[in-house]
């Protein structure tokens, strides 16, 4: 097996903004896109209470997937905290009217994305350039508006998976910043195609090679991302990634959802590179540093919502740490015969588990699993899961995951250890660290059609349990827990990245 090694290269990166890609990977035909406003509060102020502030003003402008706002919100309650005041817009076929948060002094705006209410929201990203064209027009106009105010925006954070912004912000005279809501491990990866140092192999099956990346172990094609493992797979996902970096050079600084200690040799490359400061982890102070006492869930904080009692009173039901959790997030959606196999890896095992399965993945399920599981009380299949309440159960023993960078986080500031079922996109390098450079978990092993065993998911799952191994996965994991705690909590290295931004506008 060859290595593949990145070499010096000049090429000048290409301009290509093209939004998302909702086609998931070949085993997951179909999927659910959540309304990205699902935050929207019941009670409303206005959008005035907050204009005579002298605090500083800045705009924050999430790419419009769940995954990528709820880390933006995130941010920005802890800059509304600190001092400033925010203006979250989003991108949205579905108009809102503006609002500003009983909680935080923040202000939501819904800017047209130039699609009709009545068009499902994956067309979207099946129609990239719509999206763009329209969105840069429309967020041209929300800032040439908003500079007219009273308080005026001095900065755009912006997701850098919309390179157009960065060029909408430095034509309109703010200052910009990137805000990389994954792992600086995935981006690094992203940067190098994008220049071209490292090259996409044509045929994935033909002369496999080994990836080395600087700061980085070496990783096998399995290991990578899953559109940089083949040429010409996942096209739209690729130009939507890559292009994140074709004008990054000209952000004034890049935010990332990490912190120091978790990524630190990746992190001291980058920061070689460019202007980069970690102000991560972003989870909901209560399961870090409860200092924003209102912040419990991604929430702007004006909802009661509860948990779900009913989910949370069957797992206090079960002993410490004999729990199999069990869910693949918003988007990954498994083959039927894949969730199948999955149900009888964890009925196998013998554990109870708690299983959140969308309602449109419910009929994969093998016929009578989930009324044998809740009849004979060793497992709950629920529709939606309070996951942070989850995670931090003392009856939670394990995290079966699809290592999506939101719930990878999670689990580590939660001191869970993991599972992982790596699906596509960034997942399957997370998974690379978390079993082999922090050592939190155990990836399963799947075939060449990505196929994975009842046994090889129950291996993996009872090796986390009960195993020798496992017992040194817990240990890490609770050392990075604190050591999460730590870098968001005051004076840590993110709550200081986060101070020093805020003194630039106070």
């Amino acid at each position: 097996m060859g290595t593949h090694r990145l070499t010096p290269h000049c090429l000048q990166p290409t301009v290509n903004l093209t939004p998302p890609m909702t086609t998931p990977s070949p085993s997951t035909p179909s999927t659910t896109i959540k309304d990205p406003l699902r935050f929207t509060v019941s009670t409303t102020r206005s959008i005035t209470d907050f204009m005579g502030t002298t605090s500083g003003h800045v705009l924050v402008f999430p790419y419009p997937f769940q995954g990528h706002i709820n880390p933006m919100i995130q941010l920005s309650k802890r800059l509304s905290k600190k001092g400033l005041t925010v203006t979250l817009v989003i991108a949205s076929n579905n108009h809102r009217e503006p609002y500003t948060s009983d909680v935080y002094s923040i202000t939501v705006h819904t800017i047209h994305d130039g699609f009709l209410s009545h068009e499902h929201p994956q067309t979207k990203f099946n129609e990239p350039q719509r999206f763009i064209s329209s969105t840069t027009r429309s967020l041209t106009d929300f800032i040439s508006r908003d500079k007219l105010t009273s308080n005026p925006p001095k900065a755009l954070i912006y997701d850098p998976f919309m390179p157009f912004a960065l060029d909408v912000a430095k034509e309109l005279g703010l200052y910009v910043v990137a805000y990389s809501t994954q792992p600086w491990l995935a981006s690094l990866v992203y940067y190098h195609i994008n220049e071209g140092t490292y090259d996409v192999p044509d045929d994935r099956h033909e002369n496999p090679t080994l990836a080395s990346f600087p700061a980085f172990p070496l990783l096998s094609q399995n290991d990578l991302p899953s559109f940089a493992r083949e040429k010409g797979s996942y096209p739209l996902l690729f130009e939507l990634v890559v292009s994140q970096f074709s004008n990054l050079r000209r952000a004034d600084l890049i935010l990332c959802n990490t912190f120091d200690q978790l990524e630190p040799k990746v992190v001291k490359w980058m920061s070689d590179q460019w202007p980069v400061k970690n102000i991560g982890p972003m989870v909901p102070s209560k399961f870090l540093d409860n200092r924003l006492l209102e912040d419990k869930d991604y929430d702007l904080g004006d909802f009661k919502t509860e948990p779900d009692e009913s989910v949370l009173r069957w797992l206090a039901s079960k002993p410490a740490k004999s729990v199999v959790y069990v869910a693949f997030g918003t988007l990954a959606a498994l083959s039927d015969k894949q969730m199948k196999e999955t149900a009888a890896a964890i009925k196998q095992t013998g554990y109870s588990f708690l299983w959140s399965v969308r309602d449109s993945e419910r009929s994969k399920l093998p016929s009578g699993f989930v009324e044998e599981a809740l009849e004979k009380d060793y497992g709950l299949v629920a529709k939606w899961v309070p996951q942070l309440e989850v995670l931090s159960h003392d009856s939670t023993g394990c995290f079966v995951t699809h290592c999506g960078w939101n719930s990878t986080l999670e689990a580590l500031c939660l001191g869970v250890p993991l599972v992982g079922m790596p699906q596509w996109t960034d997942q399957p390098t997370n998974a690379k660290f978390i079993e082999d450079v922090w050592k939190i978990g155990v990836r399963v092993k799947a075939d060449e059609e990505g196929f994975v065993s009842k046994e090889e998911i129950a291996r993996c799952v009872v090796e986390v349990m009960d195993g020798e191994k496992g017992k040194e996965m817990r240990k890490n994991v609770e050392k990075l827990k604190v050591l999460a705690r730590e870098a968001i909590s005051e004076g840590g290295t993110s709550d200081k990245n986060i101070d020093e931004f805020v003194a630039l506008w106070t």
